[in-house]
């Protein structure tokens, strides 16, 4: 469950350390074309995990279906998150966890940029908050991550002329590398791509797929670790990725960790 409710934080709604679309959306435009997500397979040392995006007649997101299934579990955790909309924008989404109220969702906005979330949970008191400040060119520049209103994580992002992230910083430091194809969010708006992204909050953020991040964790400490996170990518005929595989090496190049992420659209 814990593990659920950790892959949970990250596939829905966005990923802090490391978001269907709102096609009518006047300032928000989509980037490319109508392809449209609608499955997320991610498969690591944990178990297999599984997202569904339902769509209505507008192409809105309108419910994720998500599962997880640890190895060595036959049973499956289910949740279903239904979003509802103002004027285009996504307001709040209900959380349930196999079949019972889990969560809620409040999202809020300035100049139709996401500046706010908050999860609350089912008894209505405020677990996380997550708020957004943004640069001139409308890309999130900071977040500030909340835990029962305590700050957990200040982390500020500089971007390339290409609209990646190359650098991330808090207490520990990322140079990131991408290549020159359409990610599998690409044709969320800026703000859908934080709620409903399909990867990390970073990926989401960004106009093209990551290849490698280095990561120099505790960089203000003596003791630095440094790690380097590598992907592989296949691609469809319209460059979208259909799978990922990322592996986790130390600075010697012993491997850590892989994981497999597969995508569907239509």
């Amino acid at each position: 469950m814990k593990k659920l409710n950790l892959l949970l934080g990250i596939l829905i709604g966005l990923t802090i350390f490391s978001c269907s679309s709102d096609d009518s959306n006047p300032t928000e435009e989509p980037e490319l074309n109508n392809k449209k997500l609608i499955k997320v397979s991610e498969e690591g040392n944990y178990g297999i995990y599984e997202k569904l995006y339902i769509y209505n007649s507008d192409n809105n997101v309108t419910e994720i279906e998500s599962s997880f299934t640890e190895f060595g579990q036959t049973a499956s955790d289910l949740h279903n998150t239904v979003f509802s909309y103002e004027n285009n924008l996504v307001v709040s989404a209900i959380d349930y966890e196999n079949g019972t109220l889990y969560k809620t969702y409040e999202f809020n906005y300035s100049n139709d940029n996401l500046t706010e979330r908050i999860i609350y949970d089912s008894n209505g008191i405020e677990d996380e908050r997550i708020e957004f400040t943004y640069n001139s060119n409308n890309e999130v520049e900071s977040f500030n991550y909340y835990v029962n209103s305590v700050l957990q994580q200040t982390r500020n992002f500089t971007y390339n002329s290409n609209g990646n992230i190359i650098i991330a910083e808090d207490i520990d430091y990322s140079e990131i590398e991408y290549d020159t194809n359409p990610t599998p969010s690409s044709n969320f708006t800026n703000s859908n791509k934080i709620i409903f992204g399909a990867e990390s909050l970073i990926m989401n953020l960004c106009g093209n797929n990551e290849t490698e991040r280095i990561t120099t964790y505790n960089n203000s400490l003596p003791s630095e670790t440094v790690r380097n996170f590598e992907t592989t990518i296949t691609y469809d005929t319209d460059n979208y990725p259909l799978s990922k595989v990322l592996v986790q090496t130390d600075n010697s190049g012993n491997e850590i960790s892989t994981r497999t992420t597969t995508f569907e659209y239509e």
